[in-house]
């Protein structure tokens, strides 16, 4: 049996938690969206547990719940860009920062084999 853990959902609207903790109990996740706006407007500690689970949950990796049942996510969102995902374009930073320091370094080594 496969072990499941939570993570922050691809199918999400903020940050994926809700979506995450959905898939995680097997459940729709506008019911669990839902259950965070009720629970908001009554007593409004839900914020400070989404903003704290958006910081600690793990976004989920691609492979994650193939086995559950539950769709790939690998279609392109219907409302959103995947561009403006804060994670991708994180993502893409580092590559670009990375890709520099390698034609950096390697500029600095051609002036050591040239000696």
């Amino acid at each position: 049996m496969m072990e499941r853990r939570l993570y922050r959902s691809h199918d999400k609207r903020l940050f994926g938690v809700c979506g995450g903790i959905a898939q995680f109990l097997r459940i729709d996740s506008t019911l669990v969206r839902v259950g965070v706006v009720v629970l908001t407007v009554f007593t409004g500690v839900p914020i400070l547990f989404y903003l704290l689970m958006a910081m600690i949950m793990p976004k989920e990796p691609q492979w994650s719940y193939a086995s559950d049942g539950f769709p790939m996510h690998d279609a392109p969102y219907s409302g959103h860009a995947r561009m403006n995902d804060l994670d991708q374009e994180i993502d893409r930073l580092e590559k670009r920062a990375l890709v520099q320091e390698v034609y950096r370094l390697r500029e600095e080594l051609g002036k050591y084999k040239g000696l």
